[in-house]
This record gives C-alpha cells, sequence and structure tokens, in this order.
C-alpha cells in the first residue's frame, strides 16, 4: 500500500466516527424541534366548574384544563318555554338530541324544562381567540391546533358566539356542529357595525364597549 493509500485510509477510519456523532445530532435535533412544537387543545372536553345549566351558549375563562383557559358550549338551542311532565315533551322539536330535561319541583305535577349540565359538559370544548378559520385548523407537523379525538365532527371555525359579558364580539374557535349559522352571522354583522346591544350600544353606567366592536 502506498504511503497515499494507507493516508486514505487512515482519513477515511477517523471520519467514520465524526459522521455517526453527525447522524445522531442530526436525529437528536429533529426529536428536539418536535418536542419543542406546542400541541393546541382545540376542541379537547373541558368543564365550567360549579355552575347551574345555561340557557344557552357558555363562555368560561379561567378554564384550567384548556391551553387557552377558554371553555366554550356554543349551542344556541333554548328550553321550550312550555309546562312539561317528562324530558321527551322537552326535546319533541328534536327527538335525536336529548339536551334538555323537565325539572319538577317536589309536590309538583308538571315543571319546566331545562339544558342538561349533561349535555352542556358533553358539547363543551376547549378553544381560543383566533383571527381566522385558518387559526382553528392545524397546519402541518409543527402547527397543531386541535386536540385529536375531538368530538367535533364538521371541523372548527373563527365566529362571534357571545353578545354579553367579557367575551362580548370576541371572535373564537368554535365547533361547527353547535353552531346556528343565522344567528352567528346577525352577531357577525352587528359586532362588525358597532351596534351589538350589550356589547356595543345600551351600556350601563361605568360600563365600556367590548373590545372587537367595530371590527371586521
Amino acid at each position: 500500500m502506498t504511503t497515499t493509500h494507507a493516508l486514505l485510509e487512515q482519513l477515511r477510519r477517523t471520519m467514520r466516527p465524526v459522521r455517526t456523532a453527525a447522524r445522531w445530532i442530526g436525529a437528536a435535533a429533529l426529536l428536539t424541534t418536535a418536542a419543542a412544537c406546542p400541541k393546541g387543545d382545540v376542541g379537547a372536553p373541558c368543564n365550567h366548574g360549579k355552575t347551574q345549566p345555561p340557557e344557552s351558549k357558555l363562555v368560561t375563562f379561567p378554564a384550567l384544563t384548556c391551553n387557552e383557559l377558554l371553555c366554550v358550549y356554543a349551542d344556541s338551542d333554548e328550553a321550550p318555554k312550555i309546562d312539561c311532565t317528562d324530558a321527551i315533551a322537552c326535546n319533541t322539536a328534536d327527538p335525536s338530541v336529548n339536551r334538555f330535561e323537565c325539572l319538577i319541583a317536589q309536590g309538583q305535577t308538571s315543571g319546566k324544562c331545562q339544558l342538561k349540565i349533561e349535555y352542556v359538559l358533553e358539547r363543551s370544548m376547549c378553544s381560543k381567540k383566533c383571527s381566522s378559520d385558518a387559526d382553528c385548523k392545524d397546519g402541518g407537523p409543527t402547527k397543531k391546533v386541535v386536540v385529536e379525538n375531538t368530538k367535533c365532527q364538521s371541523g372548527f371555525t373563527c365566529a362571534r358566539i357571545q353578545t354579553l359579558g367579557e367575551f362580548c364580539c370576541d371572535k373564537l374557535c368554535v365547533c361547527r356542529d353547535d353552531l346556528d349559522e343565522a344567528s352567528v352571522k346577525d352577531i357577525q354583522d352587528n359586532c362588525a357595525m358597532n351596534t351589538q346591544q350589550g356589547c356595543c350600544t345600551g351600556l350601563g353606567m361605568g360600563e365600556t364597549p367590548g373590545e372587537s366592536c367595530g371590527r371586521m
């Protein structure tokens, strides 16, 4: 073996562990990058703490089980204003979904329909503020917004659902399954035009309009 060949062979032997180390460093970097990418939890189940069933939509903050501390129940259907003797009468409009129960006071033979807290919890999901539908969707391996195995079947949209309270006129990621499109459009239009009653106008003494009033 010539001197030149001997030097080349020695160089290859020297570089072999360097190449191996480089591969390990590259793999470790990929793992570190993947681990550093936070996973979103939009659509994860959440609860509203100790609360009575709302009439319809409910946004709770802070919800400690959610990354953005927002827990949303977006179904706008309200219990029928009728006297009832059982839950069947309360769910006549949509028998396929057991939303309401008949609450009968002790000593009475009939009662009033109200939203079931079990249904509220079943359809309550973690959310976050957004500016467009893209904020409520996954965007590749480094942008995981929606939790795996969410109960939401039709995906999430960026919508305004609140007309009162801290998050009135704010856009939130909401499951399309639960949305009343007509109601959402009305709120969107009123908030954008700065005319939403209870949030942008008709406020009491010392109350300030919602931050999102007048914004598209």
